[in-house]
């Protein structure tokens, strides 16, 4: 694992550690994600203590979706913890994590041994709780990021513009395009600036997504479950390339012009 993904997690885990954490957030963004972060490492520490089911049933919602090469989406606590029960412990290092403006949706990715993670979490209660986890094969060793590649956001106010459309409703419209210009073309108008690529390596960047999808064949999807709040939503869907299916995840943001660009995307066969 590269050193700036070590640093990252131990920037999270000595946030976790101290036991005034919480008061060193300087806002609703700020705290939220803090909480976050937290969240996301103490299932990692509660997965090396207890095994992967007990470690998730405790934050997996009832109606959460397991995304996993090789067998797709998974959907409902019961089944998905059922799936998770025999598989080998995991272990991720943070790359970033974002919540919405009002603190209520986030997101987390980062790095695995052989793979990578991404999650959405919705706030319950004041707890974080797992709507979607995904698990994806990728290459071992990873490449360090671009100098500009940001972890965490600053804070933010709440945002004062209105969507223009659902994520739901952006997801089939970026599907759409695709089929008009071209899988590349779809790809690179609808990603953010800063958005990842979760491929055989991470990917970051328009510019870069823009290259990684050069030559790449027709690609149909459709979007079967999304949320949002705010300034961020996700979708999951499924899809199909020639004659490989399989699922994906989407996080989205709303863009100062009201409409939704990603800011991680990524899929598994099945």
């Amino acid at each position: 694992m590269h050193r700036l993904a070590l640093l990252l997690i131990l920037a999270c885990t000595t946030a976790r550690q101290s036991p005034r954490a919480e008061s060193s957030c300087t806002g609703t963004v700020d705290c939220g994600r803090e909480q976050l972060v937290a969240s996301d490492q103490a299932l990692q520490q509660a997965i090396q203590k207890r095994g992967m089911a007990p470690a998730f049933a405790d934050v997996f919602q009832d109606d959460a979706k397991l995304l996993v090469e090789g067998k797709g989406v998974i959907s409902g606590k019961e089944r998905v913890l059922a799936e998770l029960g025999p598989m080998p412990q995991l272990a991720w290092t943070l790359a970033r994590a974002d919540v919405s403006s009002d603190a209520t949706l986030g997101y987390s990715f980062g790095w695995m041994e052989k793979g990578h993670y991404a999650a959405v979490w919705r706030r319950q209660g004041g707890d974080w709780k797992l709507a979607v986890f995904l698990q994806k094969a990728a290459e071992p060793e990873a490449p360090a990021p671009p100098a500009w590649f940001v972890p965490f956001r600053g804070n933010r106010e709440s945002v004062a513009m209105a969507a223009t459309e659902s994520v739901s409703a952006a997801d089939t419209a970026f599907a759409e395009l695709g089929q008009k210009t071209g899988t590349q073309a779809a790809f690179t108008t609808y990603a953010a600036e800063d958005a990842v690529q979760l491929a055989r390596t991470m990917i970051f960047g328009r510019a870069a997504i823009h290259q990684l999808f050069d030559g790449a064949p027709p690609i149909q999807w459709a979007p079967m479950a999304g949320d949002a709040a705010r300034d961020l939503g996700y979708t999951v869907g499924a899809y199909t390339a020639g004659s490989s299916r399989g699922n994906y995840l989407t996080v989205w943001r709303l863009e100062p012009d009201g409409s939704w660009r990603y800011v991680l995307d990524g899929g598994v066969s099945g």
